[in-house]
């Protein structure tokens, strides 16, 4: 693990602190919301226990009123002008109820007064042309409890007001018999016709019916003559196989007196009946300018905040599904048993609403319920300065540790790699050294570890250097008593001795002359060192090079079998042929001395990519695993111990001189199948 993510991991026990803060306020802001509920509950409790004997069992059945079977007449601001327009009814979005495929149909109430407004999509309107005779045209149908058994019929023979009519099923004939206490008005649009109607709550009753008649030409695209040329259809509000049409419900006069008392400020108090219905509906709950105001004012930390300790409340919209009926399923649960307290999101992230419902009961049993709203902050810790500014610190100051603690550590780490990346760069492919690591002025321990290194490879650099200028030392140190060796050796030749010193004598000359050819391997590479880098460079036909030194290595190697092929085309390449020649001298020289007398030595030349690749193989014995990497090292040799040639391990290094000149690459490998070895010289062609 890094030294980057261990300080990283200690950072992140700083976290404790904010999760501490986090759970103080948590549990603050659940005191906070608790007392409030508590609050907003006891007087919601106290109105229901006031209303016990609220006219809220007017609209009691043996069945429950939903919303299927149900119309809910809203109250009115303003009694409407019947005139076949909507715009003056200002009721909530999705008041209005399906009337089959293509009618819909509006309810509202205004004092003593129920208001019906249909609208109807229909292509093909159809007016009776005269009294008695058919068709009798697209009408509309009422069927209220408070006229017995009889509809009313709205039929019209043009827009216009007009009087319902007594009518009967199944024809629903016009009558002429009219009901004067009702009016209504019929008018075109651009998609059908809409027709607005006004009957007293008395002519109504507690049940009403709506149905539509549509009257349209034959399909076969005959002009009709006759009634029978028509087709008609009726579609109705309630069910076929229903007893009754649907309830009729509305807020009674009697509650909202009753009701209307317990209004306070700042809070929306709400009756419903044991069903849903709302039968009351007053005051109001604070404007969302101030929660609008609030959330613009509020900084960055608290919005942060503010998302940390978020409720995930529901929308407070969505509360009446549809308007006038509350179809929340948290707050009906509440309604029927003992009551309780819901949150909902208002507006905006800082505005929430709190409702509390506490039903209502008297002898008969549930007869409804007492919803109290009121508006709140989302969270009501953030109205707290106090908090907000140890909620932000506590998160700043761990965000800033953590940080810290991450910056030390990412510092720390990028100069521990630095220093690792010096030190594996320390030293070149020459075997040249760079003893100046980084960090060496820092007073600390990365800055003692780097000057401990320092002075490490500074030692071994210079031990280094000593071992390389060692040859050239030792050639010019040893020369001098060769030579005097040597001179004594040929004054001895001279004078008279006896035959029984010739033998050691000979085996002196021979230690020296090896000793001479030791000498002047080592004087050869000091002075090819000193010299490749002064070495004037010419373009050249590399095979042509290569062929003639083979044909020259046969002469001299007549034990082996040299040969020499090549498929490089051109062979043109910038350098030294002198060079190249003693390069190729030194790898026949190694192939002759690692292979046995008659065998193969091959030579060839190839290309790979943009180089020319010249390659010398032999049979003999595998190179060995351990010095493989350090065969082109100066001083290093593999011959097995006796072999008493004059060999320093100076002649692979001499190659990779010559093949370092010319911008290439040398290489050995084992033959793939283990009989002995090839050597590989890749240098550049010309450009």
């Amino acid at each position: 693990m890094s030294l980057r993510v261990q300080l990283l991991g200690l950072g992140l026990l700083t976290l404790v602190l904010p999760w501490a803060a986090y759970r103080y306020v948590q549990e603050l802001e659940g005191a906070l919301r608790d007392g409030l509920e508590q609050a907003l509950l006891a007087s919601a409790d106290t109105i229901a226990t006031a209303l016990r004997e609220s006219a809220l069992s007017v609209f009691d059945s043996m069945q429950e009123n939903t919303p299927a079977t149900t119309i809910y007449a809203h109250p009115l601001t303003a009694a409407p002008d019947l005139d076949g327009y909507q715009n003056d009814w200002n009721l909530a979005e999705g008041s209005e109820r399906a009337l089959g495929s293509s009618g819909r149909y509006w309810a509202g109430i205004h004092e003593r007064s129920l208001y019906l407004f249909i609208s109807v999509d229909d292509a093909s309107r159809v007016y009776q042309s005269a009294p008695t005779e058919l068709p009798y045209g697209d009408r509309a149908v009422l069927l209220p409890s408070g006229t017995g058994n009889d509809w009313l019929l709205l039929h019209t023979t043009a827009p216009g007001v007009l009087r319902p009519q007594l009518t009967s099923a199944p024809e629903f004939t016009p009558s002429g018999h009219f009901e004067n206490r009702g009016l209504a008005y019929w008018r075109e649009t651009d998609r059908g016709y809409a027709v607005e109607i006004r009957l007293p709550l008395d002519l109504v009753g507690a049940r009403l019916g709506l149905a539509l008649i549509d009257v349209d030409p034959a399909t076969d695209g005959s002009e009709p003559s006759t009634g029978s040329d028509y087709s008609v259809t009726m579609v109705r509000s309630w069910p076929a196989d229903a007893l009754a049409p649907e309830r009729l419900i509305y807020r009674p006069a009697a509650v909202d007196l009753q009701s209307r008392r317990f209004e306070q400020a700042g809070k929306r108090l709400r009756v419903v009946d044991r069903d849903g219905w709302v039968m009351f509906d007053g005051g109001a709950i604070d404007p969302l300018e101030q929660f609008f105001s609030r959330n613009e004012s509020i900084g960055l930390l608290e919005r942060i905040l503010g998302l940390i300790l978020a409720h995930g409340d529901p929308a407070y919209a969505e509360l009446e599904q549809p308007p006038g009926y509350m179809g929340d399923s948290a707050l009906r649960a509440a309604m029927s048993g003992t009551g309780g307290v819901a949150w909902y999101a208002r507006g905006t992230a800082a505005s929430a609403v709190v409702v509390a419902v506490a039903p209502i009961y008297n002898d008969t049993g549930n007869i409804g319920a007492v919803v109290l709203e009121q508006g709140s902050d989302s969270i009501l810790t953030l109205t707290n300065d106090a908090l907000v500014e140890l909620m932000s610190f506590a998160l700043v100051a761990s965000l800033l540790v953590a940080l810290g603690l991450l910056s030390y550590a990412t510092y720390l780490s990028i100069r521990v790699r630095r220093l690792a990346r010096a030190a594996d760069t320390a030293m070149g492919p020459k075997g040249e050294i760079d003893p100046k690591l980084p960090g060496r002025d820092a007073r600390d321990e990365i800055g003692d570890l780097a000057r401990s290194f320092t002075a490490l490879l500074g030692k071994l650099r210079d031990h280094t250097q000593y071992l390389t200028t060692l040859q050239g030392k030792l050639a010019h140190e040893l020369r001098t008593p060769l030579a005097v060796v040597t001179t004594s050796l040929d004054n001895l030749d001279r004078e008279p001795h006896d035959a029984s010193s010739a033998p050691y004598l000979a085996r002196v000359r021979e230690g020296a002359d090896r000793l001479d050819s030791i000498l002047a391997t080592m004087s050869e590479a000091t002075a090819l060192e000193q010299a490749v880098t002064a070495m004037s460079r010419e373009q050249f036909e590399l095979a042509a090079v290569v062929r003639g030194c083979v044909e020259g290595y046969r002469d001299l190697y007549r034990d082996r079998e040299l040969t020499f092929s090549s498929d490089a085309g051109s062979s043109e390449m910038l350098g030294s042929p002198e060079l190249i020649a003693q390069m190729l001298d030194k790898l026949i020289d190694n192939a002759v001395s690692f292979s046995v007398s008659e065998s193969a030595i091959a030579v060839t030349l190839s290309t790979s990519g943009e180089d020319l690749k010249l390659s010398i193989s032999n049979e003999g014995p595998r190179l060995p695993a351990a010095m493989r990497a350090s065969l082109f090292d100066s001083l290093v040799s593999v011959r097995a111990e006796g072999n008493h040639r004059g060999h320093l391990g100076l002649g692979l290094y001499v190659v990779a001189l010559i093949v370092e000149f010319h911008g290439g690459k040398a290489d050995a490998e084992d033959l793939p199948d283990g009989s002995g070895v090839v050597f590989t010289v890749s240098l550049p062609r010309a450009s």
